[in-house]
């Protein structure tokens, strides 16, 4: 409703619309009744994270924790959690979602192509959905240039895809102020990151309207 374009000029951090300014109020009993194919009641998403985790940096989700609770770098021990999930879980994954017949999406670094090809041609093959999910999983705050980072995944992506991907997720969900504009801008026509509703809705940036989907 009302999302019309804005000026095509990318927003500052300190210039970027709040969440809230993104998108009109509406309570979900003041909106028609959903109706779904073949009398659905329900829809379920399936999304499968495919991340690249950097040995030099804090490792996310730490599941072994180390004498004393003292974490350090390199975090080799929770590292192999990982490797794992790269060497054995997702074999497993696919063969269990090949046989009840469910083509989920697949939340990838871009640079999951480049270093596990072997993964990334077996997602492919198998019809998965690939939603991007940065080059490299690190938080987005702490990426100097959003804008650099979002185009360059696009890019290794659509080179290895052949065709250029719709939905974008970021790292841990996180955005900065500006990150939905850098999104729109790289014309990306639907994000995962919101939790907030239980439909899709359209959300205002600076490069036009965006929908997310929850």
């Amino acid at each position: 409703h009302n999302l019309h374009a804005l000026p095509a000029i990318t927003p500052t951090e300190e210039t970027a619309m709040r969440p809230a300014e993104r998108f009109d109020y509406s309570a979900i009993v003041d909106r028609p009744k959903l109706k779904l194919p073949r009398g659905a009641r329900m829809i379920v998403w399936p999304v499968i994270n495919i991340e690249e985790w950097s040995i030099e940096r804090p490792v996310p989700r730490g599941l072994s924790v180390p004498p004393g609770g003292q974490f350090a770098i390199p975090d080799i021990q929770n590292w192999g959690w990982h490797e794992y999930g790269m060497r054995v879980g997702i074999s497993r994954l696919i063969e269990s979602l090949r046989r009840h017949r469910i083509k989920p999406t697949v939340s990838i670094n871009a640079k999951v192509c480049e270093t596990r090809p072997r993964i990334a041609h077996a997602l492919r093959d198998e019809g998965w959905e690939f939603m991007a999910h940065t080059y490299e999983q690190i938080p987005i705050h702490k990426i100097e240039d959003q804008q650099a980072m979002i185009r360059h995944t696009k890019e290794v992506l659509t080179r290895f895809l052949g065709t250029a991907p719709s939905g974008w997720l970021g790292p841990g969900r996180g955005q900065t102020w500006a990150t939905l504009d850098h999104v729109a801008a790289a014309r990306f026509t639907w994000f995962g990151d919101w939790v907030m509703g239980d439909q899709p809705f359209w959300v205002r940036t600076a490069a036009g309207p965006i929908l997310t989907v929850p």
